[in-house]
């Protein structure tokens, strides 16, 4: 399991595989994957489309620039077949092991030069395909532009409306039962990760599919009657009957009560007594590519042998006792699905039997984050700026942010003015040096180019980097205060919520990337990243704890950096296009193997504690909530009882996503 997670973990490009593919004319297409859609997608050709077009520059710019890149490949191809034509076996076979064996000549430069323009037309691509990327990512679905009650028709089939009201008396107690984890990058909907049994949304469930073994049962009476009415065995036809959908893993909450679009103020709804939840069973979406959750038809919950009601547990019954309509529910029906797998029944005969109890047990605080969405590809494509400058920050720049995200404006508001100044000088030096590699003309010298562009304008942009980071930490923190007291004004029965710090990606992006991209951030900005993080202090625990281990990572290759600008001052221009190959020949020796072993422990490593960490604050902050209430019952009764800590499992739910690595879900 921790391999497969391994795995996903570093191959977290793929969206920007497909937005190459897509790019391509229809019938240069090599594969067509007609699942890739969006929550929105499928309903086309109707006449009453909602589009959102505030991507589009964007879309746009990444169309051109794939283009551009292909015809670069194409040309950069016709070059190397012409000169490769021109050399000699001998000449062409001959390739110098070490940099200092023997010198370079003119024929061994325009023999390798090719390679390295492959690299620049390489890096045109993979800029193309990030700003498809975003767009994409960031175009709002029709979810998010009309609300799903706002439907009408077909379109309203698509969603399952869940109305489910907790007990009077236990309305600050009382659990839904939904486990879910937050989308990221635009989606805007929360991802059932899990239903709790025995719960509210549990017995919602049962009951739904009790009602749809009825309706199944009189179809299938009603399809014998009339086979018999025309006088010969299946010669009637039994009338369609609707199937309610229920709620399992991998569905997506679009909606709850008049909130949608808005991940934090929907989880900010879960906190009140009555919830209206519209669920939407299939999600695809760049952003899930990786770690894509998909709901398991196998297994179907049992029936409650009781009449169960949305708002309340349901009346108890004997196991075999008929239902309202004179149906029996067997009990061989197979159980809920718990973590995957069907849960065992206390029962003796198999049957389902709860009591009033069972349907308000569960931990004492739920969990919720009441922030924006987390960007978190774009903050993968900020790190490797770091490396690629241009390439992967004009997407995320160019990505029109939403007007009532302050997330998405961070990174305008950090990023764009140093970048003004920098990304023009960054290009022209890109493009400068694809000149002198393609006219064999020497325009700056390799020192100048590789201390300046990679050394030099990276720290810079680390620096903003750091800081976006320590803005986007207190942004979170300010949007679940404010959030939390508006929703205490306007009810006094909010179920007390326990969670913790908020996750610092840019520095988890640092730790946790590539091993092979972490060591070549390190060669050239390893300084610059230590000197940042040192200088730029961090509120939250979990962000210190970041940056512990982001010094750790990056203060022994401040050698490998200082060791690289040595080697820089001893190139010249005619050793460029073997220089490039030599540093990638380089990344394949047993000391970079090495490096990479090092790398990968530490974020195994990183990755243990802080979940540990967010299990530990989730624990100790329901804890001092329940000490705090306890204290108030107190008071008002005028007698103190003993003081007994809660075990973990009754104070809130510490349940780990089971398709990402590393990261809690969250409890409602």
């Amino acid at each position: 399991w921790r391999a497969k997670h391994f795995v996903g973990s570093h191959l977290r490009q793929v969206p920007c595989l497909d937005a190459c593919v897509q790019a391509l004319p229809k019938t240069l297409r090599f594969w067509r994957r007609r699942k890739y859609q969006t929550l929105g997608q499928g309903e086309q050709d109707d006449g009453t489309e909602v589009e959102d077009k505030r991507q589009s520059i964007n879309h746009a710019f990444g169309g051109l620039v794939i283009k551009v890149a292909m015809l670069c490949m194409i040309g950069v191809t016709v070059l190397t077949m012409v000169q490769n034509s021109k050399y000699d076996e001998q000449a062409k076979d001959r390739l110098p092991q070490e940099m200092g064996a023997e010198p370079p000549t003119d024929e061994e430069f325009r023999r390798d030069a090719p390679l390295v323009l492959y690299l620049g037309a390489l890096e045109l691509l993979i800029c193309g395909a990030c700003a498809q990327t975003a767009s994409n990512l960031y175009t709002r679905r029709r979810h998010a532009l009309k609300h799903p009650q706002d439907c009408q028709g077909e379109r309203m089939q698509r969603y399952v409306k869940v109305e489910l009201s907790k007990d009077a008396s236990q309305q600050d107690r009382q659990l839904y039962g939904l486990v879910f984890r937050s989308s990221t990058d635009g989606l805007e909907c929360l991802v059932v990760e899990q239903v709790q049994p025995n719960s509210l949304l549990d017995l919602w469930n049962r009951k739904c599919n009790r009602e749809n073994a009825q309706q199944i049962l009189q179809a299938a009476l009603s399809g014998s009657a009339a086979a018999g009415l025309d006088g010969a065995p299946g010669g009637g036809v039994a009338p369609a009957m609707p199937i309610q959908r229920r709620v399992l893993p991998g569905a997506a909450v679009v909606a709850i009560n008049h909130v949608f679009a808005d991940v934090g103020m929907m989880q900010l709804e879960l906190s009140k007594p009555s919830v209206t939840l519209w669920v939407r069973s299939e999600i695809f979406h760049p952003s899930l590519l990786e770690s894509e959750v998909l709901a398991d038809d196998d297994h179907t919950p049992a029936p409650a042998p009781g009449q169960a009601s949305d708002s309340g547990p349901p009346a108890i019954a004997p196991p075999g006792a008929p239902a309202a309509d004179g149906v029996v529910v067997e009990s061989s029906v197979p159980g809920p699905i718990f973590f995957g797998k069907p849960c065992e029944d206390e029962s003796p005969s198999g049957a389902s039997t709860f009591n009033a109890a069972d349907a308000i047990a569960g931990p004492r605080c739920a969990s919720l984050a009441f922030e924006d969405e987390e960007p978190q590809i774009l903050m993968r494509w900020l790190v490797c700026s770091v490396l690629f400058g241009w390439v992967t920050m004009l997407p995320v720049l160019l990505m029109q942010p939403h007007e009532s995200r302050p997330r998405q404006h961070l990174f305008r508001q950090y990023l764009l003015k140093p970048c003004l100044f920098l990304m023009p000088l960054w290009l022209l030096a890109w493009l400068l040096d694809c000149v002198e590699l393609f006219f064999e003309a020497n325009i700056m010298s390799p020192f100048f180019y590789f201390s300046v562009v990679h050394m030099l304008m990276p720290a810079v942009l680390v620096w903003y980097l750091l800081k976006l980071q320590a803005a986007d930490q207190q942004l979170v923190l300010d949007q679940r205060k404010a959030r939390q007291a508006e929703a205490a004004k306007d009810s006094s029965a909010l179920q007390p919520v326990a969670v913790e710090d908020p996750a610092p990606t840019l520095l988890k992006e640092f730790i946790c990337m590539n091993p092979i991209a972490l060591v070549i951030i390190g060669s050239v900005a390893a300084i610059p990243i230590v000197i940042s993080s040192l200088l730029t202090p961090m509120k939250t625990e979990r962000a210190r704890m970041a940056q512990g281990f982001l010094n750790m990572v990056y203060g022994p290759q401040i050698f490998l950096q200082l060791a690289f600008m040595w080697v820089l001052t001893n190139v010249k221009f005619v050793d460029l296009p073997r220089f490039y190959v030599a540093c990638f020949s380089f990344l394949l020796s047993v000391p970079c193997f090495v490096v990479w072993f090092i790398c990968l422990t530490c974020a195994s490593r990183y990755g243990r504690q802080d979940m540990l960490l967010a299990q530990g604050q989730r624990i100790q902050r329901g804890r001092a909530l329940a000490v705090t209430e306890k204290q108030a019952g107190d008071e008002e009764s005028g007698s103190a009882g003993p003081e007994q800590e809660l075990p973990a499992s009754s104070v809130v739910d510490t349940t780990e996503v089971m398709h990402r690595e590393w990261e809690l879900c969250y409890s409602a």
